[in-house]
């Protein structure tokens, strides 16, 4: 999979998530509002996407209405998210790829090639890096866990 940096019309940030030349996914994100419209075959979505807790060290995903979908947090020097009741561990690859696992790195969940200009800290799309990863690797998560737990479903 691969995060580009897309063309936006209304002057927002905008990336697509392609897979093997299809495109799962489309995000535009809004840096004044926090707000990520997301598009994914059928579904549209907007989530929230704000820094809360002590400091505003942690980011938090919101969904239009409010509801907390998901969180960042660090264990054991190991970065996660949240989202939902799954954690999923995550590294970023100094702006190549970002990596996604539950149990170890070595049997990753999804690696995503990231575009130059996404991971960069003067980035064209607008916002900084580490702002735009946070962005991209929270979506990335919720769009993964549907595949997740239909794969659970079918181990047990």
């Amino acid at each position: 999979m691969k995060w580009e940096t897309v063309t936006s019309t209304i002057g927002h940030s905008a990336f697509a998530l392609w897979n093997n030349g299809k495109k799962l996914m489309t995000l535009v994100f809004n840096p004044a509002s926090n707000a990520a419209r997301v598009e994914s075959g059928a579904e549209k979505r907007v989530f929230l996407i704000r820094k809360e807790g002590f400091l505003r060290s942690r980011t938090v995903l919101r969904s239009e209405y409010g509801i907390c979908l998901g969180r960042t947090g660090s264990e054991n020097n190991q970065q996660f998210v949240e989202v939902g009741d799954q954690r999923f561990f995550y590294e970023v690859e100094e702006g190549k790829a970002l990596t996604i696992y539950q149990e170890s790195l070595e049997h990753p969940l999804a690696v995503c090639e990231l575009d130059r200009s996404v991971a960069s800290e003067q980035p064209a799309s607008g916002i900084p890096g580490s702002q735009a990863i946070s962005v991209l690797l929270m979506t990335l998560c919720w769009y993964l866990l549907p595949a997740i737990r239909d794969n659970r479903l079918l181990q047990q």
